[in-house]
């Protein structure tokens, strides 16, 4: 507290831009912290997940995924959609196309696919 009051202090002596600046600075800081702890925390929570066999490892359902499929993954996310885990999983076709899998993230099985226009 005595550090903002300070930088405070500081800003209004090089005036009121100065403030602005160290306003913006420190949020843009908080945000970015505060987003590397959820990054974390969702982590640890897939990392239980897997350790308690709730869901299977994202490389199996990428191993079986490629086995139907050829593409580069785009993005993955584990959800929680009615009571159960999904992985939803872009790929980038051969063809240039985004597809989209929902994965039961238990048991393996392509619940959803569907190709983005």
């Amino acid at each position: 507290m005595l550090q903002i009051s300070l930088l405070l202090a500081a800003g209004m002596a090089l005036g009121s831009m100065m403030i602005k600046w160290v306003l913006i600075f420190g949020l843009a800081a908080a945000m970015l912290i505060s987003g590397i702890a959820v990054g974390e925390s969702e982590q640890h929570e897939s990392r239980r997940l897997m350790e308690s066999g709730e869901i299977l490892p994202l490389q199996q359902i990428l191993d079986h995924l490629g086995q139907q499929q050829v593409g580069r993954v785009l993005e993955v996310e584990l959800e929680r959609e009615h009571g159960r885990y999904i992985y939803e999983i872009e790929l980038l076709g051969e063809d240039g196309r985004i597809l989209e899998y929902k994965i039961d993230a238990a048991s393996g099985e392509i619940i959803n696919r569907y190709r983005e226009e």
